[in-house]
């Protein structure tokens, strides 16, 4: 279910790069106090699901600043 909240965070702002902050404000409790790390897990195990099956790239890491899913996917 975290999976799909974040890949529905990620379509929901397409094109536009959004910060491992803003994923977590938008897709976990106010109250989360763990590891905001868990954001590059769940991206990875979306990515091991929508991208490489396809032999794609939507989902980009944009260096220093966040993640971005490409628009138009």
């Amino acid at each position: 279910a975290r999976e799909f909240s974040v890949l529905e965070y990620l379509v929901r702002r397409a094109g536009e790069v959004v910060t491992k902050r803003e994923i977590l404000g938008g897709v976990w409790d106010d109250d989360f106090d763990g590891d905001p790390n868990i954001v590059e897990v769940y991206i990875r195990h979306l990515r091991r699901k929508v991208d490489e099956p396809f032999a794609v790239h939507t989902i980009e890491t944009v260096r220093g600043a966040g993640y971005r899913l490409a628009a138009g996917t």
